[in-house]
């Protein structure tokens, strides 16, 4: 009798959850005057922006969507078999924007790697060619990725009207890289100076070089520290999982009672602080 009530406030419970997502819905598409508009067409923009970055050819909607579909399934799989999977949720909520935010990392750091050589062939192609859209425009086809969708773009925006200095600043704006607005700003100030530009960017190719090797060595010494600080992260949640497999309902009394929620409401902060205070200590730059 007890297990069929239990049920029944399960399925309640769904019944509710999925209520709301469509009452959510509903307002999203007859109301364009409410917080819930206002901060969906705020979360879609980031996403958007995050994808045209990355020159994703991905809808942020369609993102959105797959995480209310998955959200749709987690939530009665979490209620109904083991609630262990309810900690996907967060991963649900904030994964996209994280896994963006890492895509764009990775992007930057393949840029700087190539940026040498790529500093290093303006450079020549400007001997050559003392225009520097028309260097551009030489050295990009065999320029790596990312970086050559970034001049390709560079060269599309000086082919509608834009100047080369608002469209190398545009492309600095898109990248946020220390490297690449410095090896920018030394071409910029040598065509405004009358200056040697080709030596310029040899200079600066140099130093890049330099800093690339340097930052190489900074990960090695740095590299057994990120590991074992990845592992005590994902730890947590994996003997979670484990506990939960071979014992069910193991947790159930942090999830029944007001004290468990409490003590796993303060285990998952000091969880999340310490994540937090490693990934500082860890952040050691040039």
């Amino acid at each position: 009798m007890i297990g069929a009530v239990s049920w029944h406030f399960k399925g309640l419970g769904v019944a509710l959850l999925v209520g709301a997502l469509f009452a959510a819905a509903y307002v999203l598409a007859t109301n364009d005057d409410t917080a819930l508009h206002r901060a969906y067409f705020r979360y879609v923009a980031h996403l958007e922006r995050r994808l045209r970055l990355l020159f994703l050819d991905v809808r942020a909607v369609y993102v959105v969507l797959a995480q209310v579909v998955t959200l749709l399934l987690v939530l009665p799989l979490g209620l109904f078999t083991s609630r262990s999977i309810l900690f996907l949720l967060p991963v649900i909520v904030f994964g996209p924007s994280w896994l963006l935010a890492q895509k764009q990392k990775q992007r930057v750091a393949r840029i700087e790697a190539i940026l040498d050589g790529f500093v290093l062939a303006l450079a020549n192609a400007l001997r050559a060619s003392p225009s520097a859209g028309r260097a551009l425009a030489m050295i990009q086809p065999v320029t790596a990725d990312p970086l050559k969708q970034e001049i390709e773009l560079v060269l599309r925006e000086m082919h509608v009207g834009s100047t080369l200095e608002q469209a190398l600043a545009n492309m600095s704006a898109r990248v946020q890289s220390f490297q690449l607005d410095a090896a920018m700003t030394g071409l910029l100030i040598g065509r405004q100076t009358g200056g040697d530009v080709p030596a310029i960017l040899d200079g600066s190719a140099l130093t890049l070089r330099e800093m690339t090797r340097l930052r190489g060595v900074l990960r090695s010494k740095t590299a057994e520290g990120r590991a074992q600080a990845n592992v005590l992260a994902v730890f947590p949640l994996g003997l979670i999982l484990v506990f939960d497999f071979a014992s069910p309902g193991y947790f159930l009394p942090l999830t029944e009672s007001l004290t468990g929620v409490v003590i796993m409401t303060l285990a998952l902060l000091m969880w999340g602080a310490s994540i937090f205070m490693t990934r500082q200590i860890m952040s050691v730059e040039l």
